[in-house]
């Protein structure tokens, strides 16, 4: 028989007590804005791919002399870029028992709304993998981004470079990791620096109005959550016209929920079919920059 003072985490007493569980709380899911800023098509049903054409220009007009015939004709010339939607998806397996008993967390909602966010998580990295494609990439790995490659960049993608697709349409946008938006802000906001002697502009007045959610040289810049540091803390975002990348949906997404009795389960699912590809390179740079942390 046991001696001494009975105290709580005595074993054969302990085991008849309750635990009480606080209410769980979901892994914040970061921004994942993505593939809202490109093209989206929606493929027809009963289609397994889809063909994107790019006209290129044709050649200036030219003076004509009356009487003379103006033999030389100009032949329409198209980009093509073809695109085979995939099926991507991700399953959940519940027990019945997890469910009855944690039905106070709602556990089957949580799940569910989990799923979504890990589909839309898919989409954006699969838009993110395109940006590292554009030829056109700055400032490199280890320096930082500052205002100068940004404006850089924006003269770059609004300069006819290329015959066929000509210069890159507005509006355009960036997608950058949270750390390099945190360089172009220090760099930008800099007490020392002068942004326009003429207009007596100056960083100190930047330092004091410009935010994240404001435009930069016309450019809306987003905080794109999945982008990630590579192991030499270096980031690769982009800035681009809309129509530089496309994404191409053949299904909306398909929640599915499928008992299985045997395991005393249920299999929660969701899923969704697309496929998404460059369409015009020279309207799109990437953004490789030092990403370290700041603090």
């Amino acid at each position: 028989m046991a001696t001494g003072i009975s105290i709580a985490s005595t074993s054969n007493l302990s085991s008849g007590q309750k635990i009480l569980v606080a209410a769980a709380r979901e892994a914040y899911e970061p921004a994942a804005p993505d593939p809202d800023l490109i093209e989206n098509n929606r493929i027809p049903q009963g289609h397994k791919t889809w063909d994107i054409l790019t006209y290129a220009r044709l050649t200036s007009a030219q003076a004509v002399t009356e009487g003379v015939d103006l033999s030389s004709s100009q032949q329409l010339v198209a980009n093509s870029l073809s695109i085979t939607p995939a099926e991507h998806g991700i399953i959940a397996t519940l027990s019945q028992r997890l469910v009855r008993r944690q039905g106070d967390t709602s556990v089957v909602s949580t799940t569910g709304k989990m799923l979504a966010a890990s589909l839309r998580r898919r989409q954006a990295l699969d838009v993110i993998a395109l940006y590292d494609g554009f030829s056109q990439s700055s400032p490199g790995a280890t320096y930082a981004l500052d205002i100068t490659t940004f404006r850089g960049a924006v003269a770059y993608l609004l300069t006819d470079n290329d015959t066929a697709y000509g210069p890159a349409p507005l509006p355009l946008h960036a997608a950058l990791h949270i750390e390099q938006i945190s360089d172009i802000i220090l760099d930008i906001s800099d007490p020392g620096a002068t942004i326009s002697a003429r207009d007596g502009l100056s960083a100190e007045m930047l330092q004091r109005w410009w935010k994240g959610s404001d435009r930069l040289y016309g450019v809306q810049i987003f905080h794109s959550g999945n982008i990630a540091r590579d192991s030499g803390d270096d980031a690769k975002g982009a800035i681009f016209a809309k129509e530089a990348l496309v994404m191409v949906m053949a299904t909306n997404a398909e929640a599915t929920e499928q008992a299985d009795h045997s395991l005393r389960a249920t299999e929660y699912g969701i899923f969704q079919e697309w496929g998404e590809g460059e369409r015009a390179d020279p309207h799109g740079v990437e953004i490789f920059s030092d990403a370290a942390a700041t603090l």
